[in-house]
């Protein structure tokens, strides 16, 4: 790009001398120095790009200290958005200006029309607030406008290049921002330790905190931890002290783990970041301590403490430029149209890769969290280079659902969604929360199977003994039929407030039990008191152990966000004792592979050849997945342990009969169909098999109804399994991609709904199945259980039209295949509609409601 000549440097500043500026600016739009357009393009464009972007970094310094930036990034970061856009735009006006005037005069038009409708853009936004389509007539019509009036009218072009001198203005008023400034100097190496903390030999730290635990879980008939089940957390609470009337602050992870590491009650609006909570355990151990830290949700330590694979420049201000290019669109575009973009108010980064705390999870739930735990564990060692104490800190994102882990840590399900609960309220139905229950009992054993493992390691490396081992949970959750899963209330307060802590000092070798009333607000006090530092900063909390404070009279719970509180006894111990009651009710001696169902719970074991009866079920059943039950692998990190499936009345059988799973010819379950369709079943049932009764390769399962004999003895009436070539496979749920190859995209994660599990898509959803193209299927069912407003939808197979209209409310229909091409291995299906604004916080745009789309007569291949 040439350089601006002298002659156009003077124009800008002839505000002094209006005569030779008017002059020079109404020379013809082909007779005008290229510098002069230079000047008036970045003019135009620090009005419309880089003012407003700037504008918006000043107010969110914390933008840079999340992306780790350093003086010389924020320099050339400044330079990027300010001369990037105007190189680009004159290059196009130079190429124009080669090939004539009418190029020249086209391409000069457009590029200041563009950016001038930009400039519309954003005001329109913020005077009127029109939807999108006034919005973009209005600034389409201001940018032709400018665009026109630039190549025919001087005194347009007069006005761009008074308008200049913002190309230089913008980026020195931002980078002299009092919040910007100091960015300038910070420097590269220490920064976010907390200064002037004095240590004296400090031994070292070991902080595990698990997530959605509850206490009651871990605890047996005594109200002591059960060692026959946990034997991890027992071991544990035989050497350290155990606070059994400890409660979390919060019950989402957001609220509560950053009042675990700084001490403090949950502040509304504050991320849970280490700008948001700059005091906190690791700024405190930062200056002294070597820190080893696994925080996959939040970023409450800093960057310049933990270790962080920063990518090179490149990759850096590429990330970056991403992000502000979401920011900048939720800046200027209408509301309704920036409801589409990923939202920017969830963290300070990665705005395109949702990197919301809600988005980290959703990612972070699917990998294998058990590995990244023990990832975690494996790298505990000592460092001959580093003669400093260790601060091991984990947040292990385990017993929290899904429930998909066996003691073991091996998958026994595919099935990821909560069944039982809608929109974070459990149902009524108190067998569909029992196994909800025996689920998170199985994963809670996981998760003590890791503690043990960390113990154990912390031996090896021989730091156990004269470490501080904090270990307890952020919340916990309510797993009670009618009531909400994490939100409390007066009744289930102690189900979502009471947490495990424990605390084993140094050098601790006797276990003893306190009854304070401690809160999570505690930890980090009693970790400074315990290794002897004096805590630099004022908090809520106080060390557990302290004999000075007068006691809490109450227990409080944040809320909403924080905004609001909830208070609570200060003696949970009545509440702890009714929860665990509740717990063996459900399960006989608390052991999660013995649910209650009722009278015919010692069926299980039993052969089935003793009490199999000639008369039929009355109904068909099928199970879904069945070929995985003749291919297993007992060591494999998937284990098909929880089996399912739904039944289909006849005309003599019952709605909801109690039935008897049988895997080799004895009864491995007892169970019955939930009262709500789930899973593509309008009587779906589940049940748990202890993987124990699964033998290598092919298992053999009978499904059978319990009924009782003339004498009065239970008997068993098998139910006829349904062909899996016949029965039609729902292509919809998540785990159809795993049990029957299907690929599914435009299509949000499963929602259980009073009508049945269902999944909304983005306006274009696509399903890919296999199909058998000997035997192709005939026909493919549709059932949308709800559109919002009135829907134009557009279904069509291997692009073959099948459907073209509107649809309202509920809509079932099945479509033939006939005249479609189906002579291949897949079939395509799409599945397209417009969209409308969901009514909630975190806004989406939603298409329809599916909840199944089935293949008839052939299917995908199993």
């Amino acid at each position: 790009m040439r350089r601006p000549d002298a002659g156009a440097w003077r124009t800008v500043f002839g505000a002094l001398r209006p005569r030779r500026a008017a002059a020079r600016s109404a020379a013809p739009l082909h007779r005008q120095s290229g510098g002069l357009e230079a000047l008036h393009v970045a003019g135009l464009w620090a009005v419309a790009v880089a003012w407003p972007l700037f504008d918006l970094l000043r107010r969110s310094p914390e933008f840079f200290v999340a992306h780790d930036t350093r003086p010389g990034d924020l320099l050339m970061l400044v330079a990027v958005l300010g001369l990037a856009g105007p190189a680009c735009c004159l290059a196009a006006i130079r190429l124009g200006r080669r090939f004539g005037p009418w190029p020249h005069a086209a391409a000069a038009a457009a590029a200041v029309g563009v950016l001038a409708a930009a400039v519309a853009l954003a005001a329109v936004r913020q005077a009127a607030g029109w939807g999108a389509e006034a919005s973009f007539g209005t600034a389409a019509a201001c940018g032709a406008l400018a665009g026109a009036g630039y190549v025919r009218s001087a005194t347009v072009r007069l006005f761009a290049t008074f308008l200049s001198p913002a190309a230089l203005v913008a980026p020195a008023v931002f980078l002299a921002q009092p919040a910007i400034a100091p960015l300038l100097s910070a420097p590269r190496d220490g920064a976010g330790a907390v200064r002037g903390v004095v240590f004296d030999d400090p031994p070292p730290v070991v902080v595990a905190v698990f997530d959605q635990l509850p206490l009651v879980s871990l605890l047996d008939g005594e109200g002591g931890i059960d060692r026959r089940l946990y034997p991890g957390f027992a071991a544990l609470a035989d050497e350290s002290s155990w606070f059994r009337n400890a409660s979390a602050v919060g019950g989402w992870t957001e609220l509560a783990l950053p009042a675990v590491v700084t001490g403090n009650y949950p502040v509304p609006g504050r991320l849970p970041t280490a700008d948001g909570h700059p005091a906190n355990l690791f700024t405190l151990l930062g200056s002294h301590y070597r820190l080893h830290v696994r925080e996959p949700l939040t970023g409450l330590c800093p960057a310049s403490l933990c270790a962080s694979d920063r990518p090179g420049t490149g990759a850096w201000l590429a990330g970056v430029l991403s992000d502000l290019t979401v920011v900048y669109l939720q800046a200027v575009l209408p509301d309704d149209v920036a409801a589409r973009l990923p939202p920017v108010t969830g963290s300070w980064r990665d705005f395109a890769d949702d990197d919301t705390l809600p988005g980290r999870w959703r990612r972070q739930r699917e990998r294998d969290r058990g590995a990244a735990v023990g990832d975690f564990i494996a790298a505990i060692a000592p460092d001959p280079r580093d003669a400093r104490p260790p601060l091991h800190f984990l947040h292990a994102l385990l017993p929290h659902e899904p429930w998909v882990h066996l003691p073991t840590g091996q998958r026994h399900t595919l099935r990821r969604s909560i069944v039982g609960a809608v929109r974070d309220r459990w149902r009524d139905d108190a067998w569909a929360v029992t196994l909800a229950y025996q689920r998170h009992l199985l994963q809670v054993q996981h998760a003590d199977t890791l503690l043990g493992a960390l113990i154990e390691r912390l031996r090896a490396v021989g730091i156990y003994d004269d470490a501080l081992v904090v270990v307890t949970a952020d919340h916990g959750a309510s797993l009670r039929p009618g009531f909400e899963f994490r939100r409390p209330d007066a009744e289930t307060f102690a189900d979502v407030a009471a947490v495990p802590l424990f605390v084993k000092r140094p050098g601790q070798r006797q276990g003893d039990v306190s009854t304070a009333n401690v809160e999570t607000i505690d930890v980090l006090p009693t970790i400074a008191a315990e290794i002897g530092v004096r805590l630099p900063w004022e908090t809520d909390g106080w060390s557990a152990f302290s004999a000075d404070r007068a006691p809490r009279s109450v227990k409080t719970m944040f809320l909403h966000g924080g905004h609001s509180r909830l208070r609570g006894p200060p003696d949970l111990a009545g509440a702890i004792a009714e929860g665990v009651a509740h717990k063996l009710a459900r399960f006989e001696a608390g052991d999660p592979t013995k649910p209650r169902l009722g009278r015919y719970d010692d069926l299980v074991g039993a052969p089935v050849a003793g009490l199999r009866s000639e008369e039929p079920a009355g109904f068909d059943v099928a199970v879904d997945g069945l070929a995985r039950l003749h291919d297993v692998d007992p060591d494999a990190y998937f284990v098909p342990a929880t089996l399912g499936g739904g039944i289909v009345p006849g005309a003599a059988g019952t709605a909801r009969p109690t039935l008897a799973v049988a895997v080799n010819g004895v009864v491995a379950a007892v169970t019955r169909p939930y009262s709500f369709p789930a899973f593509g079943h309008a009587a779906p049932w589940e049940a748990f098999v202890d993987p124990a009764r699964l033998e290598p390769g092919v298992n053999h399962v009978a499904v059978f109804a319990i009924g009782d004999g003339p004498d009065g003895a239970p008997v068993l009436r098998e139910a006829p399994l349904l062909g899996s070539p016949q029965r039609p496979v729902n292509l919809v749920p998540e785990t159809a991609a795993a049990l029957h190859g299907v690929t599914a995209a435009g299509f949000l994660p499963t929602e259980s709904t009073a009508q049945g599990d269902l999944r909304w898509t983005t306006g274009e959803a696509r399903l890919s199945a296999p199909i058998d193209p000997r035997f192709p299927p005939s026909a493919l069912a549709v059932r949308i259980l709800t559109t919002g407003p009135q829907k134009h939808l557009r279904i069509a197979a291997n692009g073959c039209a099948l459907f073209d209209g509107l649809v309202f409310g509920r809509w079932v229909e099945t479509l033939a295949l006939d005249g479609c091409r189906l002579d291949s291995s897949t079939i395509e299906i799409e599945l397209l509609s417009n969209v409308h604004q969901a009514p909630a916080t975190r806004r989406r745009w939603l298409g329809v409601a599916v909840g199944a789309v089935e293949l008839h007569g052939g299917g995908p291949a199993r």
